[in-house]
C-alpha cells in the first residue's frame, strides 16, 4: 500500500554557500529591476528637468500670442510649436492674453 507521503518528491534544499556572493546577486538585481522599471516608465527624461533660458516681454495693447511667437521664434521653427510652448513655459492658453502681463519667452523656440 502506497500512501500519499510516499508518492511526494522529496524536497530540493537550497542553501547559501557564499553570503557576500548572495547579497551581491540580490542587490544587482534589484538595481536592473530598478533601472528596467524606471527606463519604462520614462523616469529618466531629463526634458522636464531642463531650466529654460528665457527673456521677458510686455504685452502691449493690441498685441497678440502669434505676432509675439513670430518676432522671437527662430527661422526653422513652426509658429504653431512657438506658440505652444510660450503658452506652456507661462501656464496659460492662447486667449488668455492681456494687456501688461509679463511673458516669459525661450531664447530657443
Amino acid at each position: 500500500m502506497r500512501t500519499d507521503t510516499m508518492s511526494r518528491k522529496p524536497h530540493k534544499r537550497y542553501r547559501v554557500k557564499s553570503r557576500v556572493r548572495f547579497i551581491t546577486s540580490l542587490a544587482i538585481m534589484i538595481g536592473l529591476m530598478f533601472g528596467v522599471g524606471s527606463f519604462a516608465l520614462g523616469h529618466n527624461d531629463s526634458i522636464a528637468l531642463t531650466k529654460h533660458e528665457t527673456q521677458t516681454v510686455y504685452v502691449q495693447t493690441g498685441d497678440n500670442l502669434w505676432d509675439i511667437a513670430r518676432e522671437y521664434k527662430s527661422d526653422k521653427t513652426d509658429i504653431r510649436k512657438a506658440v505652444y510652448k510660450i503658452c506652456q513655459i507661462n501656464d496659460i492658453e492662447a486667449d488668455q492674453l492681456q494687456s501688461g502681463m509679463i511673458l516669459e519667452i525661450p531664447y530657443d523656440i
